[in-house]
């Protein structure tokens, strides 16, 4: 019996053996197949503020069975000479700002000077890098205008002045308006709300939709009188419209930018809440804080640091001067069965950075790496995938991904970050009509057939065996 046994068990491995072999993969013939392009599908990539990276199809060469492949990585921050921004310097002209001296630099001087000074550096700088950005300028306090019985009228469209008549590239027209609002005197208070309207009006006589609308507020105080209202003591009655007024203008799309000077943490003696808010609590009520501002960006500053934030930091919000993403790797993965049976090679060369020259076999990828890509800027690469002279018939009849993942990561003003997207065009191979080849259906009379023969020899054994063992 166990001669029997060990018999069998020799004909079951052939006949495994057998249908193993008749179940393996072939190599096709390249000339033998054809290939089609099933999906042309788009790999879209938003990796930061504007950073943008795209890979899709070239071209599907089915005759020569080869696939281009595109990538594509820009900065979509503008740059400044092609920019089209607006800007109104709306600059506090109230009893505080002239009347308070600071010391900045080892020089005395009055707090509204400081600011004018640095509004004089921001737009020679401005107009030195385009000259087509238009600038005008606006101050606000409160009227000095008073009525019959003597008392001063506020709360009034008058509490806001539009030095220039309209919005200029012109330098000289707008450094003489620096020079009336330096001269000027208006009432004691500070109504932003009439100001931001005011500023507003005079951007609304620039009608093209393409062009960025800034209003710049400079100031040393915190609102206390506004539209319809006199002398408030910070209460809600003014900040509520002032904060009303800077969402309304961040919801038609004016980018608001406030720079607000000596906001302390002293407490608002006049206020009629208890306990009594401090300066800082008050702004921060009303044009939110640094990091979750109102409307756009707030710089809570010292008069030591006026003239770097308007000329420098402020300068850069305006142009995106010192938007960039550095550190960029884009990690571009194939399929096993693409490189097992596709060529890879260069189409062209990157334009920026460099790409490993060869797949990657550890892991099937490769790898472009950009240490900087500025605003404006493109960076671009393909490659060509092209079906080898003989490849696997696993390959026959299926779709076929061209990629598996792109991965980004880079980093942004510092900061790390990553995105991908497995989206990518598929191709598909089939056989020429008259070039078929065996498939795995077609051995199935085969795999029977062995099958039978060891049941055939299984059953010869047992007989056998019982024949002798009954005589």
């Amino acid at each position: 019996m166990k001669k029997a046994i060990k018999i069998l068990s020799i004909v079951m491995a052939i006949a495994l053996i057998i249908n193993s072999v008749c179940l393996a993969a072939t190599m096709v013939n390249k000339g033998n197949a054809s290939m089609s392009l099933v999906e042309d599908n788009v790999c879209n990539i938003t990796f930061g503020q504007y950073g943008e990276f795209q890979k899709k199809l070239i071209k599907c060469d089915t005759e020569n069975k080869t696939v281009d492949i595109s990538l594509t990585a820009k900065n979509k921050a503008e740059k400044l000479e092609d920019k089209k921004a607006d800007v109104v310097l709306l600059i506090d002209s109230s009893r505080s700002m002239s009347t308070n001296q600071v010391q900045i630099n080892g020089k005395t001087t009055t707090r509204k000077q400081a600011v004018l000074d640095s509004a004089t550096q921001l737009i020679d700088k401005l107009f030195a890098a385009n000259s087509n950005i238009q600038i005008g300028v606006v101050e606000f306090a409160t009227s000095t205008e008073t009525n019959d019985e003597g008392f001063t009228i506020e709360g009034t469209d008058k509490d806001a002045n539009i030095v220039t008549e309209k919005l200029s590239n012109d330098k000289t027209v707008i450094s003489s308006a620096l020079e009336q609002v330096a001269a000027s005197k208006m009432g004691g208070r500070t109504n932003v709300e009439v100001g931001l309207d005011a500023a507003n009006s005079l951007l609304n006589t620039e009608k093209d939709p393409e062009v960025e609308k800034y209003i710049l507020v400079l100031t040393d105080a915190i609102p206390n009188t506004s539209r319809g209202v006199t002398m408030d003591t910070y209460s809600d009655k003014t900040a509520v419209p002032t904060k009303n007024k800077l969402v309304e203008l961040k919801n038609k799309g004016v980018n608001v930018i406030s720079m607000l000077i000596n906001m302390t943490d002293d407490p608002i003696n006049i206020s009629q809440e208890t306990p009594k808010p401090t300066y800082k609590q008050v702004a921060e009520k009303i044009f939110g804080t640094t990091t979750a501002p109102t409307s756009g960006k707030v710089y809570y500053v010292t008069d030591n640091e006026v003239e770097n934030t308007v000329s420098n930091e402020i300068y850069a919000d305006l142009i995106q001067v010192s938007y960039e993403l550095d550190n960029i790797v884009i990690k571009d993965y194939f399929p096993k069965n693409i490189i097992d049976n596709f060529e890879y090679a260069e189409l062209t060369k990157a334009s920026l950075g460099e790409i490993t020259a060869t797949v990657d076999k550890k892991d099937n990828s490769i790898t472009w790496k950009i240490s900087k890509l500025e605003a404006g800027q493109t960076a671009t690469f393909s490659y060509r995938l092209s079906l080898k002279n003989e490849f696997s018939s696993e390959i026959v009849g299926i779709k076929l991904p061209t990629n598996q993942n792109v991965k980004i990561t880079y980093e942004e003003e510092g900061k790390p970050g990553s995105a991908e997207n497995d989206k990518c065009p598929i191709v598909a191979l089939d056989l020429l009509p008259t070039k078929d080849i065996p498939q795995t259906g077609n051995y199935t009379i085969i795999y029977v057939a062995g099958i039978a023969s060891v049941l055939v020899a299984l059953g010869t054994i047992s007989y056998v065996y019982i024949k002798r063992n009954r005589f």
